[in-house]
């Protein structure tokens, strides 16, 4: 379950944080997920859960945003929705590997006093 691991991380950045802009207390957290990073949200609220306890992000809402998966046709240039099974250009119909959305772990907002 690396959903523990990447909790562990979101929380050493958020701590890191609480120290720079001397927080007292962290109302919501934002993280942006790709579709592609095989997180599991729901494993991941449990980690935020069991880490929060005792911390002052406990009452903290947890917004996961999903990122879709996109990629750039090199051919022709357009952007387009992929997924693990078809990467072809709706437009062109040639493969693309690159790929520009879907693989973001970001802890994008903290919000707190």
């Amino acid at each position: 379950m690396h959903e523990v691991a990447v909790m562990t991380e979101v929380f050493e950045i958020i701590n890191e944080n609480i120290k720079i802009y001397n927080l007292k207390k962290i109302d919501q957290i934002l993280l942006k997920i790709g579709e592609f990073t095989c997180v599991e949200e729901h494993a991941l609220r449990f980690s935020f859960e069991v880490i929060s306890k005792g911390t002052i992000c406990e009452n903290a809402k947890l917004i996961i945003q999903k990122v879709k998966a996109s990629a750039y046709c090199d051919n022709c240039g357009e952007t387009f929705y992929i997924c693990y099974t078809n990467k072809l250009c709706p437009k062109c119909n040639q493969f693309s590997s690159n790929i520009i959305t879907g693989y973001e772990l970001l802890l994008e907002k903290i919000e707190g006093e």
